[in-house]
């Protein structure tokens, strides 16, 4: 039995050197591949130390992160440096949460970048990489505010713009509308008078035939004709006049007060 445990420990013991020595190995490679710029390789490595030999620690997150932003695997990247910020190497953990500052900044997320070089500088505030970030994206961020304000203050100053505009535009077409208005209305009020003028022109026309068709009715019934009346008229007007005529004459003389009226 004692021969039985003997042989099992050593056979353990065996294993347990194998896999340290290609646990070694594979840390070795995939540092070489890192500095070599070769991350394919690098990250081949690196899973298979966390898959294979469950080897996790902020250091192989770290570079496994590095690679896979370096390989444009942004998301890979991001999983990676948020695992390796979980650690009490404050070294460590101040790169990573550089890391995913810049990586913010990049996609112009600004607000988060500052946050991120917020906890770099307070988990190692020897990085002075993330304190000029952090001092660059703050005066980015005032930038950007200001041309916000900018802009919107613009487009308030444009909008007020266009509504005074319109107001006009509305202030004129109504001025318009009613000019167009008062001018139908005059134009109708002069129509109804020109209307109202012919029907009493036509009714004053009517009213002449009919006296004049009484006047030749009468004469019909004296048995005179219009030619005739109308001479008769004549000679009237005539006589009337003559007779004004001596009036004014006799108007005309002196009156002499010794002599009688007659």
């Amino acid at each position: 039995m004692k021969v039985l445990i003997l042989i099992l420990l050593v056979l353990l013991n065996n294993i347990l050197e194998n896999d340290i020595s290609k646990i070694n190995k594979l840390t070795k490679n995939a540092e070489k591949a890192f500095k070599e710029k070769n991350y394919k390789v690098a990250i081949n490595d690196y899973n298979t130390l966390i898959d294979s030999f469950n080897i996790s620690n902020e250091k192989i997150h770290l570079n496994l992160a590095h690679s896979y932003l370096l390989s444009n695997d942004t998301l890979k990247a991001i999983e990676n440096y948020n695992m390796a910020s979980i650690t009490n190497n404050n070294k460590i953990k101040s790169i990573a949460y550089q890391q995913l500052g810049n990586i913010n900044e990049s996609k112009n997320k600004l607000k988060n970048a500052t946050e991120f070089y917020k906890k770099s500088i307070l988990s190692n505030n020897s990085n002075l990489d993330s304190k000029y970030n952090y001092e660059l994206v703050t005066k980015k961020l005032k930038e950007q505010e200001k041309k916000k304000k900018e802009k919107n203050k613009k487009e308030e100053d444009n909008k007020n713009q266009q509504n005074k505009e319109q107001e006009n535009k509305n202030q004129q077409n109504k001025e318009k509308n009613k000019k167009e208005e008062d001018n139908k209305n005059q134009q109708n009020k002069e129509q109804e008078n020109k209307e109202k003028n012919k029907k009493e022109q036509e009714n004053k026309n009517q009213q002449n035939k009919e006296q004049e068709k009484s006047i030749e009715e009468k004469l019909k019934e004296v048995n005179m004709s219009k030619k005739k009346a109308e001479m008769i008229l004549n000679a009237l007007n005539n006589i009337e006049f003559q007779y004004i005529q001596q009036l004014k004459r006799k108007a005309s003389k002196k009156i002499d007060k010794n002599k009688p009226d007659w």
